[in-house]
């Protein structure tokens, strides 16, 4: 193999070839340069001139010419020899094809010197012309080379390039296997059917980016072990990877650190972030818009420029046993940034749970590219058309159900992806969902179907009447006036009125704006404008027209900045 290698590109040495620098060849297993030498006679006369070739070191072959899809960035596969049969490679940026840097390959035994080296590089610059071009990358999901849509998984469908990367997104063992254990163990058991159907909605938020404003789906389990929230979250992983935890796949936990996570998840293939416990206290509101938009927060590099953010297009399934939102502030938009299935039995037993495990360990990874093909013969609009119609019916649906809001159309285009990935995966596995079913499943777990929680001002509220509960003595009232210590406010009994809610109001409280802001920083509520201009149109806040703030005088005869709160009338409240 070798003989012939060096056969071929000797033929470079033909004056056929159109050199860009014809004087610099490679001739008898040599680099060199033709010069002109004077031509003499026996008695040294000259009487000619003919063009000589001076050798310079050992020939350098391009064997190939390497060029990374994604950077654009070009690689030249050289290799020499450096005895009678033994052969070097060396793998060697084109952008080093310059003075001094070309010397870098004197390490590895090339004959290269400064005065050499612009005669090795334009050799190699002649070879690369006609070397063998190889398309490579290492990023993952759709893309665009040359104006043509591709997508990058461990083959690259649309276009001949090859995945050089070390994630383990082969497809493993038997597809007969893997649609086996789908048919008994998946097909019929709802919540690993929306399961499923989740690992492929990534795929869609890659593949629409361009057509539709989209955010990663974020879906949450939480309960207790045994349950199968974890086993069902690898068989989500098996859809395009190897579903374990041993590294160089999608399978990754809350202990690693969040700038690892924004940078190591891919596009298009589902992940899993396991073992939300690891969290411990820390607050995850950063964290969770983070994995949502997909975007990481930007930073500045040493030279004080914008340092480029990782960006990521998928579904992500996070574990644990606790809430993560209860570890959020309230702001009303994580919860149509994340989908929590609280309490559910994924499995249909612990022995079904352990076939499914079995088998996805040895066979996974064919459902993703198989998904992604046929998105390529479908194209963008087709399916855009299908989430349109699938999000306008989930909307129609709150309205018919009186649950409409402000957060229903954003909550309906995530649930339409997971609904439209169903379809397809019907289409593509040859399988039989049961799709109402999963309808009803997200509807059962939505988290803005109730107006009582979508509301941020209705939640503030819940929890400040709380807070009053938990330190009633902690409040001036008639009875105690002079009495309180570590005073937090004054309730003070009015007349019945009627708020906006069509509650009944029968107390306000008058609070200082640092103790009101004190008590809302404690329940994680943030936006205090936000919050109040919400209970100004509950009736829940009074003050004149234009402002949320004034007077009010809870310690006789002092005058201080704060609210007035009017308390609506619950069983719980007091």
């Amino acid at each position: 193999m070798y003989k012939t290698e060096v056969t071929n590109l000797l033929k470079l040495d033909k004056k056929s070839i159109p050199y860009e620098y014809p004087n610099c060849v490679i001739k008898d297993g040599k680099y060199g340069e033709y010069k002109e030498a004077k031509v003499v006679d026996g008695a040294n006369n000259v009487i000619g001139k003919r063009k000589a070739f001076i050798p310079l070191g050992g020939a350098v072959y391009v064997k190939e010419k390497i060029i990374d899809i994604d950077t654009l960035e070009v690689t030249l596969k050289l290799y020499f020899t450096t005895g009678e049969s033994e052969k070097n490679i060396v793998y060697f940026p084109r952008a080093d094809l310059i003075d001094g840097k070309i010397l870098a390959l004197a390490t590895y035994g090339v004959q290269v010197t400064k005065q050499s080296s612009q005669v090795l590089i334009k050799c190699l610059m002649n070879q690369e012309t006609i070397a063998t071009q190889k398309y490579t990358y290492k990023k993952l999901g759709f893309g665009t080379y040359k104006d043509k849509k591709i997508f990058k998984g461990s083959k690259a469908l649309g276009m001949n390039a090859e995945y050089t990367g070390e994630l383990r997104i082969s497809p493993k063992g038997s597809y007969k296997k893997y649609i086996k254990m789908i048919k008994e163990e998946v097909v019929g058991q709802t919540p690993l059917e929306f399961i499923l159907a989740v690992s492929i909605s990534g795929i869609l938020v890659d593949f629409l980016k361009d057509k539709m404003s989209l955010e990663n789906i974020v879906v949450h389990l939480v309960g207790q072990s045994s349950t199968g929230k974890t086993t069902s979250a690898l068989l989500a992983v098996a859809s395009g990877s190897v579903p374990d935890f041993m590294g160089d796949n999608f399978v990754f936990s809350f202990q690693d650190t969040q700038n690892s996570l924004m940078k190591t998840i891919p596009n298009s293939y589902c992940t899993l972030i396991d073992e939300g416990s690891l969290i411990g206290r820390k607050d995850m509101t950063q964290v969770m818009y983070s994995l949502s938009s997909g975007v990481e927060k930007r930073r500045l590099t040493k030279n004080l420029n914008i340092q480029e953010a990782s960006r990521f297009r998928t579904a992500l399934i996070l574990t644990s046993e606790k809430s993560i939102l209860g570890q959020c502030n309230e702001n009303s938009g994580l919860l149509v940034r994340n989908i929590e299935i609280d309490n559910v039995v994924y499995t249909k037993s612990a022995e079904s749970a352990d076939r499914i495990k079995n088998t996805i360990r040895n066979n996974c990874g064919f459902v993703v590219p198989k998904v992604a093909e046929w998105l390529l013969d479908k194209g963008e609009d087709k399916i855009v058309q299908n989430v349109i119609k699938e999000t306008n019916d989930l909307i129609q649906r709150a309205k018919d159900n009186g649950e409409y809001n402000n957060l229903t159309e954003r909550s309906a285009k995530q649930s339409a992806l997971i609904l439209v990935a169903v379809d397809i995966l019907e289409e593509v596995l040859g399988l039989s969902f049961n799709k109402s079913e999963v309808i009803e499943f997200m509807h059962e777990h939505s988290l803005v179907k109730d107006n009582e929680i979508v509301s941020i001002g209705k939640r503030a509220m819940d929890f400040l009447l709380q807070e009053i509960t938990k330190d009633y003595t902690q409040f001036l009232r008639e009875e105690n006036d002079l009495e309180v210590k570590d005073c937090k406010g004054r309730l003070k009994k009015v007349q019945a009125k009627l708020l906006k809610t069509g509650e009944i109001s029968k107390l306000q409280l008058l609070i200082t704006r640092e103790e009101f802001v004190r008590i809302m920083q404690k329940g994680h509520f943030l936006e205090e404008k936000i919050i109040l201009k919400e209970w100004k149109e509950l009736g829940y806040l009074q003050s004149q027209k234009d402002r949320y703030i004034s007077d009010v005088s809870i310690q006789k005869d002092i005058i201080s900045k704060g609210y007035v709160i009017n308390l609506p009338t619950r069983e719980k409240s007091m």
